[in-house]
């Protein structure tokens, strides 16, 4: 018998011209992307050419070129003092509404409450405006008590208990929200804005009472107001 021969399987050569048809897609495809972006370029050019040009010949003639508004000169706010916030036209103050949980109150307790604010509102005709806003929750005061807890304390389950406790309040900063009412008061000057300061606080002392105000507070409050999308 003849011994077994190896045969060896012809290799498939590789085809050039697929290679060299895709590589001419991609630099076609470079060059089409590159052009778009002179394309934009040139616009872009052309647009601010033509944008000087009008400024150029809008001053020739005399008049003054269209400037987009500022954002100190949209607001009305001019500044905030202690007791008033001085309006371009007129002065304000903003007190804090104190809220009631309304569904513990029984059918007597709700009218009598319901009936006090719609003599409020009856009584005081004048300018005023309620707004809610949704400030972070502000746990200061129970973070410094068990930080005081924490420094004295000795026994290790002890302090995992308190540690669990300042975890606890600093996630509730950083993820709980507290919605607060605010009432915004309106007049033409600081002696009227006293007088009806002094009608709102009475006439809403048996409903829902005002509270007054730090300037950093109103700070805050006008900043949400006017960045609804940005966080303190």
């Amino acid at each position: 018998m003849e011994p077994l021969k190896l045969i060896k399987s012809e290799q498939e050569k590789p085809d050039y011209n697929l290679q060299e048809e895709g590589t001419e897609k991609v630099v076609e495809a470079k060059n089409k992307k590159q052009k778009k972006k002179i394309n934009l370029l040139q616009k872009l050019k052309q647009k601010r050419k033509e944008k000087k040009e009008l400024k150029d010949e809008m001053i020739k003639q005399g008049k003054k070129p269209k400037i987009l508004k500022q954002t100190s000169g949209i607001l009305p706010f001019v500044q905030i003092h202690d007791d008033y916030i001085l309006l371009k036209e007129g002065v304000m103050d903003i007190f804090q509404v104190q809220t009631k949980n309304i569904h513990a109150l029984n059918d007597t307790d709700l009218n009598y409450l319901l009936l006090n604010r719609a003599q409020f509102l009856r009584s005081y005709f004048r300018s005023f405006k309620e707004v809610i806003l949704n400030f972070p929750t502000n746990t200061e005061v129970q973070r410094a008590y068990w930080l005081k807890k924490q420094q004295r304390a000795t026994n290790p389950s002890r302090l995992k208990y308190i540690e669990q406790k300042l975890f606890e309040f600093e996630y509730l900063e950083r993820e709980r929200y507290n919605r607060e009412f605010f009432m915004f008061i309106f007049a033409d000057n600081n002696e009227e804005l006293e007088d009806r300061k002094q009608d709102c606080i009475q006439g809403m002392q048996n409903s829902f009472p005002l509270q007054k105000l730090s300037k950093s507070k109103k700070e805050q409050i006008l900043f949400l107001l006017n960045n609804q999308n940005t966080e303190l």
